[in-house]
């Protein structure tokens, strides 16, 4: 079904009618089966000349729209994404959507809209903070690159850390699995990984100066890149021996850095 509003499109794919504001021009395309999987939106067929550039049209809105001041506020945001976190368990991110949402949360859609576009933006918040919590691993003491000799040990604890995390993580699972399936959420899942690897180059680099720190940092988004996919992959993979897998990445990861150490000194 599409919805048009003065003519063209020129508005936010995934976003309501009741949402344009006054003498905007939109259109939106609405699967009939009610869902709001907007990745199938397309350019208006009345016109195409629209306003916007195509690339906006082709991508739904992620962003958070009102950050909460208040107590009861936050705590709308938290029972949101509660109820998101729940319906992924239950349903997947594929067939989530924000009636679904609303249900479980015993909201009506305006009180959600209010924060959110669309599921992609609950989505986005869930990933976001996942992955913070993940990042700050790299940050706790022990886990610093200081010498070879103890950085397979190292690397094995954060991998070990970061599935624990991500377990303890209402979703965790299917959260990183959103954020790797969702072409929309793409950037939040990479900008996580190049933040990561940003962090465990410097420590690299602060305790062996003379590397290249453009080397140094290909290495470190390498292995960041490695690790996550096999935290993926133990969320995923439900017959492997995650002790036995978490061992051989650490030794193939702490092998890659030895070499680019031993490489340049």
């Amino acid at each position: 079904m599409l919805n048009r509003r003065n003519g063209c499109c020129g508005g936010e794919p995934g976003t309501r009618e009741n949402d344009i504001p006054s003498g905007d021009t939109h259109c939106t395309y609405t699967p009939n089966n009610g869902s709001e999987d907007y990745r199938y939106f397309s350019a208006c067929p009345v016109s195409m000349k629209c306003n916007s550039a195509m690339a906006d049209l082709m991508k739904p809105q992620t962003t958070r729209r009102s950050a909460p001041n208040q107590a009861r506020s936050r705590q709308t945001l938290e029972q949101i994404l509660a109820a998101a976190a729940d319906l992924l368990e239950e349903v997947g991110f594929e067939k989530l959507s924000t009636n679904m949402i609303c249900k479980r949360a015993g909201l009506t859609p305006p009180a959600l809209y209010r924060y959110f576009p669309n599921k992609y933006s609950v989505l986005k918040e869930l990933g976001e903070r996942l992955m913070a919590e993940q990042n700050k691993l790299l940050q706790q003491p022990g886990l610093e690159a200081n010498d070879l000799e103890s950085l397979e040990e190292e690397i094995e604890r954060l991998l070990i850390e970061t599935i624990r995390v991500t377990r303890q993580t209402k979703a965790g699972g299917w959260i990183m699995r959103s954020m790797h399936a969702t072409p929309v959420l793409a950037d939040v899942r990479l900008e996580s990984h190049r933040q990561m690897a940003r962090q465990l180059a410097d420590q690299i680099s602060r305790t062996w100066t003379s590397l290249d720190p453009d080397l140094v940092f290909q290495s470190a988004r390498l292995s960041v890149e490695i690790g996550y996919a096999v935290v993926e992959m133990v969320f995923d993979e439900h017959t492997i021996d995650e002790v036995a897998t978490v061992r051989m990445a650490a030794s193939l990861l702490s092998s890659n850095l030895q070499r680019l150490v031993s490489d340049q000194i």
